[in-house]
């Protein structure tokens, strides 16, 4: 089954980002509105078999793929924020 890891990435930066900020709408509709944005803007961490499963969720807690999509979930926050569709 083919996995794109970097959806995971991309949910626990985003949810660790937003405890706390009370002024960042965490709504359900701008929450996939930021992660489909930032998951545009990222490169995909794909594996189909069981070996590359574990090659990717070791690749997923490297520290520079973390800090890359705390970056873009950053900028795609501000751009959601400034244009909400709820």
């Amino acid at each position: 089954m083919l996995k794109n890891y970097m959806e995971d990435v991309v949910a626990a930066v985003y949810n660790d980002y937003i405890k706390g900020r009370p002024e960042i709408c965490a709504c359900e509709q701008c929450g996939s509105d930021v992660m489909a944005l930032a998951l545009t803007k990222l490169r995909g961490l794909y594996a189909g078999s069981l070996q590359g499963e574990v090659l990717t969720k070791i690749s997923r807690e490297d520290r520079q793929v973390r800090a890359d999509a705390l970056i873009v979930i950053m900028q795609a926050v501000n751009t959601v924020t400034a244009r909400p569709k709820h």
